[in-house]
Order: C-alpha cells, then structure tokens, then sequence
C-alpha cells in the first residue's frame, strides 16, 4: 500500500472579516488623537520660535502715539538726512551712518545706537554704540553677522533727547 508522504494542509478558518462599530469607533477616535496631536505639537513649536509678538503691551504703545507723532514733526522739522551703509568685514559687519542738517554741516555731538533686527527671529537682533570717527560720521562693528535681510533701526539722542530715529529694510550680502 502506497505511503502518502505530503502532510495534510492545516485547517483553515474561512470566516469572512467583519468590521464591527467598535473597530470602526476606535479607528475614528485614534485619527482624530493623533491630528489633534500633531496640530498642538506644531502649535508650540510655531510659538515658541515666532511668538508674533512686536511690542510687550500695545495700550502702552497707544498711550505714547501721540508723543511719537510730536517727535516726527520735529525731527522732520529738522530737516536732517541721513545716509547708513552697511558692509561686511570677513564674518562681522560695519555700520556707518553720516548726519547732516539742511544746510549739510554734519551733526556732531550724539549718542547714536544701532540695531540690527532679524525678520523672522528677536535672538538673532545686535545692538551696537556708534561712535563719532569723524564730524557727522558714526560708525560701529558689530561681530557675527550672517548675510540676508535685516532691518537696521538707528536712534541718536542729545543728552536725554530723542532726536533722529530711522529704520529701513537692507540685505546684507557675502
């Protein structure tokens, strides 16, 4: 007599797949958990690096509009320009700026300070003290300036007297 030598074929379960209200339940729920999480992870990751933030108090702000609106009028009244350049030095930067009143004897005599504000985050932003190199010309370094778009805010103060205040939008490039 012939010896079968295959081994029979295990049993099989031939139930159809049957997705039930539970099943469909917890995978409703688990989507929705895991987009809610990834929504408040990238929440706080956008906060946390760009709080959106410009001032700390805007009714502080408001409050002073009014004296900023005076402080124009008179620096306009003044009719000095100004004239910043902005180059670099191997890593660093060199900020000059030229003051002249509207005669063009340069301005002497002032506090000027410069900031370099980055667009898209406050702990790249440097402050520098300019001196006067020369009658009417300031100048500053300021270290480890990376190149791209800047906003360079310049105030010069008479004892404790805001007098000129300028910004502009400027790249810097390699």
């Amino acid at each position: 007599m012939p010896v079968d030598l295959i081994a029979p074929a295990p049993p099989r379960n031939d139930r159809p797949f049957r997705l039930s209200g539970r099943m469909v339940a917890a995978t409703l729920v688990g989507f929705f958990v895991v987009v809610a999480g990834v929504n408040g992870l990238m929440m706080t990751v956008a906060i946390s690096t760009m709080p959106g933030v410009d001032v700390k108090s805007a009714y502080e702000t408001s409050q002073r509009y009014n004296g900023e609106i005076a402080r124009m009028q008179e620096q306009a009244a003044r009719g000095w320009t100004a004239e910043a350049r902005l180059r670099r030095s191997g890593t660093d930067a060199v900020v000059n700026l030229s003051l002249r009143d509207r005669a063009g004897a340069p301005v002497t005599g002032l506090s000027v300070a410069a900031r370099l504000e980055h667009p898209a985050t406050r702990r790249e932003d440097r402050e520098a003290a300019l001196a006067e190199a020369a009658p009417g010309t300031y100048r500053a370094d300021m270290a480890a300036i990376h190149a791209g778009g800047w906003t360079l805010a310049i105030i010069a103060r008479r004892g404790d007297e805001t007098v000129f205040v300028t910004r502009s939008r400027i790249v810097l490039e390699d």
